[in-house]
């Protein structure tokens, strides 16, 4: 696929469990507080530099971890940080093929809005899967940690989503009209939207590094 300078990066397909010993640097990541410079990765994982650094150019190009440069302090070259990339999960892929699927014969039948509303519900039966209806009075369900498991990345900033990668992100570049209604179907169907309620709403590609979900509080 080519680069496409807006939108989010392909959902990390590779299972950390699968990775031998460069497996432990995501998690040293995680479990700490704040972005990590080589040698401290190193001294967590009980490995030497330049062996981590190896890990970290895999670990990179598989997009299970990120990398930074530090603010300048005084002379020298600035450090890098790392970072951890979105989490993998076995959903990602369960979504991916299913979705996938789905959206992919509707592409075969156009792009006119039946075939649109039929991939919002798609969507929106994929997400009723996920998560038990909500009992009456109960806190709405996770909309950070379902989309994260499928791969979208989501960053939340209020009733806005930033969903930095895409578990579906070829097809969507080649065919948004259809793809890109699936994901806000899903998200109806994981928040439970009844009738009155405004749905959610995508931008596709809305800026560099990802697609803007927008949330509508319930009515």
């Amino acid at each position: 696929m080519k680069n496409n300078p807006l939108g989010p990066r392909p959902a990390p397909e590779a299972d950390p469990d699968d990775l031998g010993a460069a497996g432990l640097v995501p998690a040293a990541i995680r479990g700490a507080a704040h972005p990590l410079r080589v040698g401290e990765i190193a001294r967590t994982v009980g490995s030497h530099d330049n062996t981590v650094r190896g890990h970290l150019a895999t670990l990179i190009d598989l997009g299970l971890v990120e990398s930074e440069t530090a603010p300048v302090q005084g002379r020298g070259r600035p450090a890098v940080l790392y970072s951890a990339g979105p989490r993998t999960s076995v959903r990602i892929d369960e979504y991916r093929s299913l979705a996938g699927t789905f959206a992919a014969d509707l592409v075969t039948q156009g792009s006119g809005p039946q075939v649109r509303e039929r991939a919002r519900r798609i969507g929106r039966t994929r997400g009723e899967s996920l998560t038990p209806p909500p009992a009456k009075g109960a806190a709405p369900p996770d909309l950070d940690g379902v989309p994260a498991e499928l791969g979208f990345g989501p960053q939340r900033d209020a009733d806005v989503v930033r969903l930095t990668t895409c578990p579906l992100l070829d097809p969507a570049v080649a065919n948004p009209d259809v793809i890109c209604r699936v994901h806000p179907g899903l998200v109806d169907g994981i928040i439970d939207r009844g009738e009155g309620d405004a749905e959610a709403e995508l931008t596709p590609f809305a800026e560099p590094g990802a697609c803007l979900l927008r949330v509508p509080p319930p009515a």
